[in-house]
């Protein structure tokens, strides 16, 4: 005889709030800068608790869909996305599971590299400025140093990120541009140069900005999988190192002539 599967888990009060909101999110139907209703409301209106309106705010708000301001008669205002929830996320699978370096890098690669054929394609005159100027702000800060580099250097990556159009990529980027830089640097820390290495860099995102420039997509997407390679393939076990050499130089232009 089969044997009869479990009742399904019912739903706490607060989970089918939160459910229920985040259903009107993602249908457009609450857009950003709309307000919920105050807390009186919600309680008449799911018939809950006060506490159950307050634990699901809770939730909302550290989700990165809402705001809520203290004594706040008004009910909390619906967030513009942002890649703060997925960022804690990949934070918390770099430092918790057996991610490799090897599986960071293939991840950044197929990013960045459909990031910079997007932006190649889709960019504006105004994205090629902006380029410009977080460029300019990388060569300032030679003499700064890593910390002001480092965020220069981010900034370039998010202009090229918009550039691309494409909003998956952009709030993906944005997430784990900042986890991932973190658990390899910590890999390189000691690995050469600092200033050497920002130079590399400098000439790595010129090379960008002039396919980019010139709409050519297939350079451009070949470059952030090559440069990463080079900046980080040393790291790698020799099994890592043979693949991810293959992805890197996978689609390489042709040289001038041929």
């Amino acid at each position: 005889m089969t044997e009869k599967a479990p009742p399904a888990k019912a739903k706490r009060a607060f989970e089918a709030i939160v459910e229920r909101i985040e259903q009107a999110i993602v249908s457009g139907d609450l857009k950003t800068g709309d307000r919920l209703p105050g807390e009186r409301e919600l309680v008449t209106q799911f018939d809950v608790s006060r506490s159950s309106v307050r634990e699901a705010m809770r939730v909302l708000e550290s989700s990165g869909l809402v705001a809520a301001r203290p004594g706040d008669p008004r009910g909390a205002v619906i967030l513009a996305p942002t890649a703060a929830p997925l960022r804690k996320m990949m934070t918390r699978l770099t430092q918790s599971s057996s991610t490799s370096l090897a599986d960071l890098l293939i991840y950044r690669m197929t990013l960045e590299s459909a990031a910079n054929s997007l932006a190649a394609s889709r960019r504006t005159g105004d994205d090629l400025l902006q380029l410009e100027k977080a460029m300019a702000r990388m060569r300032q800060a030679l003499r700064l140093g890593q910390q002001e580099f480092g965020q220069a250097d981010l900034d370039f990556h998010d202009i090229v990120a918009r550039a691309s159009g494409n909003t998956m990529i952009q709030v993906s980027g944005e997430a784990v541009r900042q986890s991932i830089e973190e658990l390899i640097t910590s890999s390189i820390r000691d690995s050469g140069d600092d200033r050497q290495l920002m130079m590399r860099t400098i000439a790595h995102h010129g090379d960008v900005f002039d396919a980019i420039r010139e709409q050519d997509a297939h350079r451009a997407e070949h470059l952030a999988r090559s440069s990463l390679f080079e900046y980080y393939g040393h790291l790698l076990q020799d099994q890592d190192r043979t693949a991810l050499a293959a992805l890197a130089s996978f689609g390489t232009p042709a040289a001038p002539g041929h």
